[in-house]
């Protein structure tokens, strides 16, 4: 899937924000509130394990570091799972999300993240089956 959500500015999170509890937690849920209607809306559910890429769209160019997209981002992914896409957001259904960079969102204030959604066998599992060296 290739679909962009848009975030304008007044519900965008980072890493980097100090902000008062009160109005984290209102932008959290209006984030989570996207993400179920986004999945809901583009069908995503029943996903089992998945590894999750963030695209992280940016304003503008120039230097970024999309690893702090992390509160938007998990606030999206509850939000897929409000929707039913994951029973939950553990590390036995969601392996990352891993955070990479995507092309500008081309709107002042507004960035974009697209999750993209790859089936995957948890990698650890082959790591726990093996007999441990003597």
């Amino acid at each position: 899937m290739t679909e962009r959500i848009k975030i304008p500015k007044s519900l965008w999170m980072s890493a980097n924000d100090r902000m008062h509890w009160a109005q984290k937690s209102k932008r959290t849920k209006a984030l989570r509130q996207l993400g179920a209607a986004f999945a809901k809306q583009h069908g995503i559910r029943d996903l089992g394990t998945t590894h999750v890429a963030a695209f992280i769209g940016y304003p503008r160019g120039g230097k970024a570091d999309p690893a702090n997209a992390a509160p938007t981002v998990k606030a999206l992914i509850d939000g897929y799972v409000d929707a039913g896409a994951w029973p939950d957001d553990d590390s036995t259904y969601v392996i990352g999300p891993t955070y990479l960079r995507d092309v500008t969102s081309g709107t002042p204030g507004v960035h974009t993240v697209r999750l993209h959604l790859t089936a995957q066998a948890l990698p650890w599992d082959a790591l726990t089956s093996q007999e441990p060296p003597a």
